[in-house]
């Protein structure tokens, strides 16, 4: 019977070999930190409509912990305030880059010649994040606003970290003969919905890294 017995464990810690168990524990618990809200992520760059892409990466990423109640929008009960801001360049050229150009032949659009656009565009942004506990509001404003980047120090933030992140997205032309327009326009390409797609998954590629380099760390 020991026999038995013995061979099931080798047998149970030979199949778990490789096997990672997952941070799933309140890593903000020795701070004394147990419930967190998340007010909507500061958008400081050019680039619109941002804030609620990342505001629920983050929220999403954190509500996976037991034991830290996670909630939706600025609360004073709760034991701490997790900000967000995203920041870019101020000027286009700072944020885009364009990529290699492609020949869009006369036989795609009949009534003009032949013409090249761009088929690709990169681009970059920041993310900052800011733990305060239990911050006075003034705190909260200073920190969102435009000197936000000189708040350091305070014995109230937990963490304070910066990510440098950046991607690309793929241009294209469709077919107009759908929406009922000339075939000679090229309004409709399809760069915005791609870039819509890539700022989803930028936002959790972010999610990923503060998971890695922040909490797992603490």
């Amino acid at each position: 019977m020991k026999l038995v017995n013995i061979l099931f464990a080798l047998f149970f810690l030979s199949s778990c070999a490789g096997y990672h168990f997952r941070q799933v524990q309140n890593p903000f618990s020795h701070f004394g930190i147990k419930s967190i809200s998340i007010p909507m992520f500061v958008n400081q760059s050019i680039v619109p409509n941002v804030s609620s892409i990342f505001t629920q990466e983050v929220h999403l990423l954190l509500s996976r912990y037991s034991g830290l109640e996670v909630y939706s929008g600025y609360r004073r009960d709760t034991d701490a305030v997790l900000l967000g801001i995203v920041s870019s360049g101020q000027r286009v050229v700072e944020v885009f880059q364009q990529g290699d150009k492609s020949l869009v032949s006369k036989d795609l659009l009949s009534g003009r010649s032949s013409f090249y656009v761009n088929s690709s565009t990169s681009y970059k942004m920041n993310l900052r994040i800011v733990l305060l506990k239990r911050p006075d509001p003034r705190l909260i404003k200073l920190v969102q606003g435009p000197l936000g980047d000189h708040i350091k120090g305070s014995p109230q933030i937990v963490l304070d970290e910066s990510f440098s992140l950046g991607s690309s997205f793929a241009r294209g032309i469709g077919d107009n003969s759908s929406e009922g327009v000339e075939g000679r326009s090229v309004n409709f390409t399809k760069s915005k919905g791609w870039f819509r797609i890539m700022l989803k998954e930028l936002a959790k590629v972010a999610s990923e890294r503060i998971r890695k380099e922040v909490l797992n760390a603490f």
